[in-house]
């Protein structure tokens, strides 16, 4: 397998720390996603990543899809539990991540705006979304232990908490709970090996 990526993406470090908690190996290849002709715009249609290719060649995207790939065709170990219950709240959670991960974008995108382009109500619109997520992401991590095993929605949230914390870390700071579980995981291979460089 071969996943077209960039080293910041927070969507495709969801599918690398996976990849890496169900020891599978994959080759990362980086892509420039200013250059129109990149390899992902030839696999993805909307030219996004991560892409995830398949040793037959075959292409699957998004990050949700590439991760309930490797839960149907690689099951061991397991991301996602077998309650249906709690399946749908992990799930949830990894929704949760994916909306964090999408408005801090947008945040930092308008941010990159001259000051006199910017939209205000864009910028708080946002940034109340990426707060509002975090704090429900911390009444959650409060159960979590750093040494068991990661679910799909504790992937989530290490990919957004940790892009967050490259791209706007002030908005970490009142998450001091959050944050702490997030820096309990810096040591585990998954976590660090994908780290946004």
């Amino acid at each position: 397998m071969r996943l077209l990526s960039t080293p910041t993406s927070p969507y495709a470090r969801k599918v690398r720390i996976a990849l890496r908690e169900k020891n599978l190996s994959c080759e990362v290849e980086t892509v420039d996603l200013r250059d129109p002709a990149h390899a992902g715009k030839a696999q993805n249609p909307l030219g996004k990543i991560p892409v995830l290719l398949r040793n037959d060649g075959e292409a699957i995207y998004d990050s949700a899809v590439i991760l309930q790939y490797l839960e149907l065709f690689h099951p061991q170990p397991p991301l996602l539990p077998s309650d249906p219950a709690e399946k749908i709240r992990c799930l949830r959670l990894e929704a949760l991540a994916d909306g964090i991960m999408d408005a801090t974008i947008a945040w930092v995108q308008e941010h990159r705006r001259s000051k006199d382009c910017q939209d205000p109500g864009l910028l708080k619109k946002q940034r109340d979304k990426v707060q509002d997520g975090l704090a429900f992401l911390q009444t959650q991590s409060r159960d979590w232990r750093h040494d068991s095993a990661l679910d799909l929605g504790q992937i989530g949230a290490i990919a957004a908490i940790g892009y967050v914390d490259l791209r706007a870390p002030e908005l970490l700071v009142p998450y001091v709970d959050l944050h702490r579980w997030y820096q309990s995981l810096r040591d585990r291979p998954s976590v660090a090996e994908t780290a946004p460089q």
